[in-house]
């Protein structure tokens, strides 16, 4: 079999995979990025927030409404899709590097990766702008071993970046990386000018969009596009340990984002030192690459104070990394350890293992998210159509998405005066661990949804699974530490008659 007949293998094993471990709705950048689709399908046009231009995400999720239905698997469709040419970019680019042997092995990393399989079915703009930049940079160095066609690869380049940049701003990133390709590693930017082209194409072509769906061609940086997720950086803590927390889940066994990454941070770093030691000209690019890209990604400050990150630090903000870390990784098993078949066979076993177990980890925590949302729709489901069902804002979205037939009847506490004025039936769900939010994101929760009155109807009770930490885990094995506290439960009441002013 040839080395695209095993890539084809790969990519059926890992889409499987992705399909067995499903991820689904969590309720938080997901929902904003369908119902900005849904906007679009039905003529809204004007941009409400950045979800609304991200249009990497929301055109394909249109698409997919509109062929498909608005339901959680149909959406799903979009970053499977997104995910399997993931892999074949990086079996792509690490046969362009160093060989079959290369890129075959940075396919099957790519395929167990548990950030990668997480982020298979679930709706977020890191994994399209990811394989984009990866695009952009497969056709620059595809540029750089031409002899000929090079500034079409180029434009091919900055096509590639400019639909990387129109899906989440954080791509312009690649604009250091190709920096310090020239400066540090002394690249040739000869015909750069064709790159430059290539993106300005599309960012005039975003232009002209913007100043057809909102008036002003710049409503892309408007702050009132960014309010959603300033507002939101600005409810975390001040503090500077937002600086550590990437470094921590690639590199900390007990970090509770380990998993996602399962020590192939660890393999990356092994090829590193054997390709830097070595001269190796193609680990020098992808060290560069993702290592100016985690520096910019680490340290980038909401504002001055530096005391808040320009966004969360979540594993899959990290997804941009993933196809240069995981060719990285495949120089270190493949030549690094290529000497040494029992070590190879050792260290490839290893990663296996940690990865196995990184999925069913991180495939558990992400359905916990909706796990009160998803039990609570079942139920919901048998009630009568008319039922209005009231809700903090983010279990709301989930239902809303769950149940789309009933989407216009779910509501979130600050509508649910107007909603129920008149309405028949009226169920609330009550999530404890919801509460705070709303209340930071200043939306009154009224006094009887604290402290639910006897009056109310308890129709359901539904427990979230508690999560545990790697160390927690261990000393409780060991005997040690106390058992964890289990959440107080998420409850659904049923309100009498003519409750409905929330107060």
């Amino acid at each position: 079999m040839t080395w695209r007949g095993w890539l084809g293998a790969v990519l059926v094993v890992a889409l499987g995979l992705r399909l067995v471990f499903f991820g689904g709705l969590l309720g938080w950048d997901d929902v904003e990025y369908a119902e900005a689709a849904r906007r679009l399908l039905a003529g809204d046009l004007a941009p409400r927030s950045m979800f609304d231009m991200r249009y990497g995400v929301v055109l394909p999720l249109a698409a997919t409404q509109a062929l498909f239905g608005a339901g959680e698997h149909a959406a799903a469709l979009v970053p499977l899709a997104y995910s399997a040419l993931e892999i074949v970019l990086g079996g792509a680019l690490g046969a362009l590097l160093g060989g079959p042997a290369i890129g075959l092995a940075a396919a099957v990393v790519l395929g167990v990766l548990p950030l990668s399989v997480i982020a298979a079915t679930d709706v977020h703009a890191d994994l399209p702008a990811g394989v984009l930049m990866a695009l952009a940079m497969y056709a620059v160095l595809r540029a750089d071993a031409a002899s000929r066609r090079r500034g079409r690869w180029l434009a091919t380049a900055g096509l590639a970046l400019g639909l990387a940049y129109v899906t989440k701003e954080v791509a312009l990133v690649l604009v250091l990386v190709l920096a310090a390709r020239v400066i540090v590693l002394r690249r040739r930017a000869t015909g750069y000018a064709w790159l430059a082209a290539g993106f300005l194409a599309v960012v005039l072509l975003d232009l002209g969009a913007s100043l057809w769906r909102a008036g002003d061609p710049l409503v892309r940086h408007a702050p009132a596009l960014a309010d959603l997720h300033t507002g939101h950086m600005r409810t975390s803590p001040a503090s500077y340990r937002w600086m550590l927390a990437y470094p921590a889940m690639l590199l900390l066994p007990w970090s509770g984002s380990f998993g996602y990454f399962a020590g192939v941070f660890y393999l990356a770093l092994g090829g590193a030192a054997w390709g830097l030691r070595t001269g190796e000209r193609a680990v020098a690019d992808l060290v560069v690459w993702w290592l100016a890209a985690l520096l910019a990604f680490n340290f980038a400050p909401l504002d001055w104070t530096l005391t808040r990150p320009l966004f969360f630090h979540f594993a899959r903000t990290l997804h941009p990394l993933a196809i240069p870390l995981a060719v990285t990784a495949a120089f270190a098993l493949v030549r690094a350890l290529g000497a040494r078949p029992a070590a190879q066979a050792a260290v490839a076993a290893a990663v296996l293992a940690l990865a196995g177990a990184g999925i069913v980890r991180t495939h558990a925590d992400y359905r916990t998210w909706a796990a009160a949302a998803r039990q609570a729709a079942d139920v919901i489901r048998r009630e009568p159509a008319g039922t209005v069902v009231v809700a903090d804002r983010t279990s709301a979205a989930q239902l809303r998405t769950l149940l789309p037939a009933r989407r216009t009847r779910i509501v979130g506490f600050d509508r649910w005066p107007s909603a129920a004025a008149g309405a028949g039936p009226i169920l609330l769900l009550r999530d404890p661990a919801r509460l705070p939010s709303d209340q930071a994101h200043g939306i009154a929760v009224p006094a009887e949804v604290l402290e639910p009155p006897a009056r109310w109807e308890r129709v359901g009770e539904f427990a979230r699974p508690a999560a545990r930490s790697l160390r927690a885990t261990v000393r409780g094995w060991l005997g040690h530490g106390d058992a964890p506290t289990p959440p107080e439960r998420v409850t659904l009441w049923r309100l009498p008659a003519r409750a409905g002013t929330g107060g």
